[in-house]
């Protein structure tokens, strides 16, 4: 019985340090991470809007107001890409329900409502699949579509201006990131009035 005792006690200690260490580590660490988050998500502001030197987040009041059943849960943020002090237009980040959770997506518009692209940052997609949202490529498809269309997820060549070609074999993703690009510009409608 005294060696269960004095066993439990061992690995109680051990436990212990073990977890003051690692939150020693993780307050060390904290800051440099949040850093590095902060200058990926930069980069990829500038992706989806090339020109802005940089971005202004927007107080949460005045654009959570505008939000409407779903999109309290898609969109996370709202920045003002500016130039010189002058705005440009805006980035709007949002995160759709994919196949494998949520797809985090920055778009950005400008003041006159034209999509200057978008970036996909964050996902949790099937590789090969889902993935290949990532893909320039199939990305550059909503560059240059504007604030007044109703964007429309087809599976052949597009044949109208508003319409965007599904992944193949990534319907959900597809179909998501639309949708989280529609949600930003139904955003942006209702901010630039």
């Amino acid at each position: 019985m005294r060696d269960i005792i004095v066993t439990g006690l061992i690995l109680l200690l051990i436990a212990g340090v073990a977890g003051a260490a690692l939150g020693f580590v993780n307050a060390i660490t904290k800051g440099p991470i949040a850093e590095q988050n902060k200058i990926a998500e930069d980069q990829a502001k500038m992706t989806a809007f090339p020109g802005a030197k940089e971005f202004t987040p927007m107080d949460t009041s005045e654009w959570e107001s505008l939000l409407s059943g779903d999109e309290k849960e898609i969109v996370k943020s709202v920045d003002m890409a500016k130039d010189s002090g002058n705005v440009l237009g805006y980035v709007i980040k949002v995160a759709p329900q994919g196949y494998g959770g949520p797809v985090e997506t920055i778009v950005g518009i400008t003041k006159d409502g034209k999509l200057t692209g978008i970036n996909i940052v964050n996902h949790s997609e099937t590789p090969g699949l889902g993935a290949k949202a990532q893909d320039p490529k199939w990305q550059a498809q909503f560059k240059g579509k504007t604030a007044d269309m109703q964007l429309k997820l087809v599976k052949v060549p597009p044949s109208s201006a508003n319409e965007i070609e599904a992944l193949t074999g990534a319907t959900i993703t597809s179909t998501a990131v639309t949708n989280g690009v529609q949600t930003a510009i139904d955003v942006f409608n209702r901010i630039n009035k």
